[in-house]
């Protein structure tokens, strides 16, 4: 008798969940979903305007120490780099290829001052934490994954910890 009484719980679990699944369900309608924010970089609304740069950059001029005009690019956040999550802050340096172009220690010394001053503070906090975040020179503008032999670019990696960059040898 227990069997059976068993049963018919399940057999009238089994009919009420049939009911409730036999009829549309508002949670089950199709809705449109927004895309995944980006959580992960908080940009000044001033980064995100056509600035005082060249086609393709965004924002205003950025001060390095070197004094060259470098302007802000995009930041590319979906390729995962070797150390896992990785923030590509790429920028437009004109100076450092063409007749005479400035060395690169300098552009080195300019990548470092970007990530202190202008990339480490642009990390949102909480978030994610990336694992690495490269930032780049590019006498021009070349598409992110494409090759351009012509380009001079400069590289260099960096884990910010607590709004410090801190150089990495990769």
């Amino acid at each position: 008798m227990g069997r059976i009484e068993f049963g018919f719980r399940a057999l009238g679990s089994g009919l009420l969940a049939g009911a409730l699944l036999g009829c549309p369900a508002r949670a089950q309608d199709l809705r449109e979903v927004s895309p995944m924010p980006d959580y992960g970089v908080v940009m000044h609304p001033d980064d995100l305007e056509p600035g005082d740069g060249p086609k393709g950059t965004q924002g205003k001029v950025i001060a390095v120490p070197s004094g060259q005009k470098i302007w802000w690019i995009d930041v590319i956040h979906t390729a995962q780099g070797t150390q896992g999550l990785t923030y590509r802050f790429r920028f437009l340096a004109p100076q450092i290829g063409g007749r005479s172009p400035l060395s690169p220690d300098i552009a080195l010394a300019d990548i470092a001052a970007l990530c202190d001053t202008w990339v480490a503070p642009r990390i949102a906090r909480p978030a994610p934490e990336p694992a690495e975040v490269v930032i780049s020179l590019s006498d021009r503008i070349v598409p992110f994954g494409e090759v351009d032999h012509a380009a001079t670019q400069y590289f260099d990696t960096f884990s910010v910890d607590e709004g410090k960059c801190e150089w990495q040898f990769f």
